[in-house]
């Protein structure tokens, strides 16, 4: 209690979250050009010319399923606008069991994409030399036991506490500055956790609209099994007990209870009734609820040779 006025317990992520890094490699598949190979009339600094070394449907579906993984572990995690790194994220006690089964089956999906690619390597190679012709450069594909190694996948689970063993002026230290940084993270779940949900919510109700002309918007089924996803792990990924959002969120989750893509396609009356509620949700979050306007995540990341 603190000036008549009850105080939130803090937010202990240590003991309810595990930090989990994920770091995938692949073979890159763009090259520069050199401006010496590139004949136009300006100024060749001011040129920027690239080249795709391979034509392959089999190394963009890595890179898809690398993509794919990214976005559900990130749907499965804590949020955050900065605090973490590329490929880190804080994962809730309660869903590690449930994401390290995901990523060895991953593992193992990623392996038999890969194994596709390798075994069609040499004749793409050999496709190459035609479609590039002078810009074909035999230094830029390695043998095939190089690109098979460019190809990786690693996990692991970290946990952080401040050694015991420090002096007690270290120790006493160590635990502010890491109280201070579990405080700024907290808040960089929160509003992540807001803004996330205040998009979806957004997207959904501005296609639920039915136009002037009577014609209904387009979706696609992604946007009910997305909102099914974030009504999914919401509680779990809700450590910082946000109520006000919780409260949203559960709503939210009433109002699609039962209802598929196909219903809000062909039921104008559960169409209407889901607007509705979304669109209330979406003011309430406009009025009472601070979030930011966008996400970055980094989803590409390539092993160049």
């Amino acid at each position: 209690m603190v000036n008549g006025q009850p105080t939130n317990p803090p937010v202990d992520l240590a003991s309810n979250s595990v930090m989990l890094v994920v770091r995938m490699g692949r073979l890159g598949n763009r090259r520069k050009v050199p401006t010496s190979q590139v004949t136009v009339d300006a100024d060749p600094d001011a040129i920027h010319v690239g080249k795709e070394l391979l034509e392959s449907p089999e190394l963009k579906a890595v890179t898809t399923e690398d993509n794919a993984i990214r976005q559900w572990v990130y749907a499965r995690s804590l949020p955050s606008y900065g605090t973490l790194r590329d490929g880190v994220y804080r994962l809730p006690l309660a869903l590690v069991d449930h994401v390290d089964e995901e990523l060895e089956a991953f593992r193992l999906r990623r392996q038999s994409l890969i194994d596709k690619f390798l075994e069609r390597y040499p004749a793409m190679v050999n496709e190459a030399v035609a479609r590039l012709r002078a810009l074909y450069n035999p230094a830029d594909y390695p043998h095939l036991a190089e690109v098979a190694a460019r190809f990786t996948f690693d996990y692991r689970y970290l946990a952080f506490m401040t050694p015991q063993t420090l002096s007690a002026r270290l120790l006493s230290r160590e635990r502010a500055k890491a109280a201070a940084e579990v405080s700024s993270e907290v808040e960089e779940i929160k509003v992540a956790l807001r803004t996330g949900f205040a998009e979806l919510i957004a997207h959904a109700a501005d296609r639920l609209v039915v136009r002037t002309d009577g014609k209904k918007v387009t979706f696609r089924d992604s946007l009910v099994t997305n909102m099914e996803e974030f009504f999914q792990y919401f509680n779990q990924r809700n450590l910082v007990d946000d109520q006000e959002l919780a409260n949203l969120v559960e709503r939210a989750r009433e109002s699609m209870k039962g209802v598929t893509a196909q219903v809000l396609r062909t039921d104008d009356v559960t169409r209407a009734s889901v607007k509705e509620t979304l669109d209330r949700v979406r003011g309430e979050m406009d009025r009472s609820l601070m979030v930011r306007p966008a996400r970055r995540l980094i989803l590409d990341r390539e092993v160049n040779p």
